[in-house]
């Protein structure tokens, strides 16, 4: 006769509490061996004890709960180990991104002391080919890449040839859902497909500063432009601006990026 368990001894035994168990079973990780018609009382078996074990090691290095049915699901130890490196992996990976953003803390505490210099300078109006993007901001990085290709290649297909350095503007500030404006001065009509239009950059006065190097600290420009803006009661016509004068690309190193930050400002 199998020998079966209350869920308080069970609980004591495999040093998992009963609110746990409890949620184990709604998820099916961890089903009872046994549940009392009448009562409703959970029993477990000495056949559990290994799958409750194996459930709590799992959570002590924060694998998430849908991660550990995959592993329990999995039909061999090969796949079991499998499952254990993915998740591996992803927590490395997320430690070298924490390892990162420890790193830069420093530039960012030294920022009300660190500022660029800002300068001022007037914009004819220009004729540009553009693609709109909307994405939240965690995801721009993945995604200018691709969208500016595909601008790119667009433009090759209609024989348009860009006419100055490429660009984005940034339509709104909800860092959930930013719409991002991919543009490039061109030197001919642009024929409009759907998704490439053309239209024109607006002329007028720009507060500008450069930003040199890859992106983890371009809040160092855009803080020393709200600054100098402030400082002289100018008011923001439009919205911001990067122009990559030296953009990133396969042969390119980060460090030799070079980005010019502006705004658009009254007089």
């Amino acid at each position: 006769m199998t020998t079966l368990m209350p869920i308080g001894v069970f609980a004591h035994a495999t040093r998992l509490s009963v609110r746990a168990l409890r949620n184990y079973d709604r998820l099916g990780l961890l089903v009872p061996a046994r549940i009392d018609p009448g009562s409703g009382y959970r029993r477990y078996s000495l056949e559990q004890f290994a799958r409750a074990g194996l459930i709590r090691r799992l959570r002590e290095l924060e694998v998430p709960l849908a991660e550990i049915a995959e592993i329990l699901d999995a039909g061999t130890p090969d796949e079991v180990k499998a499952a254990i490196k993915r998740h591996h992996d992803r927590v490395a990976a997320r430690a070298a991104e924490l390892a990162a953003i420890s790193g830069g803390l420093d530039s960012v505490l030294a920022e009300p002391t660190r500022w660029l210099h800002v300068y001022e300078r007037v914009r004819t109006p220009q004729p540009i080919a553009r693609l709109t993007i909307r994405t939240p901001l965690s995801d721009l990085a993945e995604r200018i890449g691709p969208a500016y290709a595909r601008l790119f290649a667009a433009l090759d297909a209609q024989g348009v040839t860009p006419s100055g350095p490429p660009g984005t503007r940034y339509g709104t500030d909800d860092p959930d859902e930013l719409s991002v404006e991919l543009f490039v001065p061109v030197d001919g009509p642009v024929r409009d497909d759907g998704e490439i239009g053309a239209a024109e950059l607006p002329g007028g006065l720009l507060a500008a500063t450069i930003h040199e190097g890859g992106y983890e600290d371009v809040e160092t420009a855009y803080r020393s432009l709200g600054r100098w803006i402030a400082e002289r009661d100018r008011v923001p016509t439009g919205p911001a601006e990067e122009l990559y004068l030296v953009a990133p690309g396969p042969s390119v190193a980060p460090e030799a990026y070079r980005t010019e930050i502006a705004w658009p400002v009254t007089a």
